[in-house]
């Protein structure tokens, strides 16, 4: 029985196992090894889709099949099953089309299990999907079913990784997330992951309730969790353990959760070095 045999552990990839240039830290993998080899199950929790994800899934150690979609779907890369997908209600054309009233530049994708079909153009998004290995879909009207996800992505700057908006810009953003919730009223959540990413999905699906159902299945009576923007909320608060990075988002900051490294400096390897003494 090794210390953390009792522990099921989930966490968000993008700044938080990644560092703000994307790139994973090494530190962050050794101390996934040096986890799992005490007992503990480890697996990635991520808005990203399946194609989004299927480059990095390469990179992270797991032993647990990946929540993807924001908890819309759980999906073993190890042995190519998809365990479950949540879809999109049908009317998740008339939000794309809402998106595109309340602002026509931006880009909003409708992601699937194998492809992300998009509306509008976004040269900076399209480098960073080609980029993750895989070419969208643009299209107009039609999409192939089924529809797991919706992005809605604002036009970035030079860096899109982490671009810099003007305070009218950020404003702005805002604005059209608050349209979109309206628009959705409660039929869809509605969520932001990145400052210029809004992100929307089935209303019954969320990473906290995905992770505690897959720790249960795993029978881990313990679970923690390490996310840093508003789409990881969810799983932080069911968290037994929530850490978040150092330079987590701003909507992370006005609750009491674990504060761990910054990512750049390996938030999930922090993590688990306190985890030792905690659990």
């Amino acid at each position: 029985m090794g210390k953390f045999s009792n522990v099921f552990f989930a966490s968000d990839f993008d700044h938080t196992l990644t560092g703000q240039d994307n790139v994973l830290r090494e530190r962050n993998v050794e101390a996934i090894r040096y986890f799992m080899s005490e007992g503990g199950i480890f697996t990635v929790a991520s808005g990203r889709s399946i194609p989004l994800f299927s480059k990095r899934a390469k990179l992270v150690p797991v032993n647990a099949p990946c929540i993807l979609y924001n908890g819309a779907a759980c999906y073993d890369y190890a042995s190519g099953t998809l365990h479950y997908a949540h879809p999109l209600p049908d009317f998740a054309l008339d939000i794309v089309r809402e998106a595109q009233r309340l602002d026509p530049t931006l880009c909003v994708e409708i992601q699937g299990v194998e492809n992300h079909y998009v509306f509008g153009y976004n040269e900076r998004r399209d480098e960073f999907l080609k980029g993750e290995g895989f070419t969208p879909v643009r299209v107009t009207d039609t999409v192939p079913k089924p529809w797991i996800k919706i992005t809605v992505c604002a036009v970035m700057g030079k860096n899109p990784l982490c671009p810099d908006f003007s305070p009218e810009e950020v404003a702005h953003f805002e604005a059209v997330r608050q349209g979109l919730d309206a628009f959705c009223a409660g039929r869809c959540y509605v969520t932001r992951s990145m400052p210029y990413i809004i992100e929307i999905g089935n209303p019954h699906c969320s990473k906290g309730s995905a992770a505690r159902a897959l720790a249960k299945q795993y029978g881990r009576e313990i679970l923690v969790c390490a996310g840093d923007a508003p789409n990881d909320i969810s799983m932080l608060d069911e968290a037994d353990f929530a850490f978040v990075p150092a330079d987590r988002d701003e909507a992370l900051r006005s609750v009491p959760y674990i504060e761990a490294a910054a990512c750049d400096d390996g938030t999930v390897a922090d993590a688990i070095e306190r985890l030792e003494t905690l659990v």
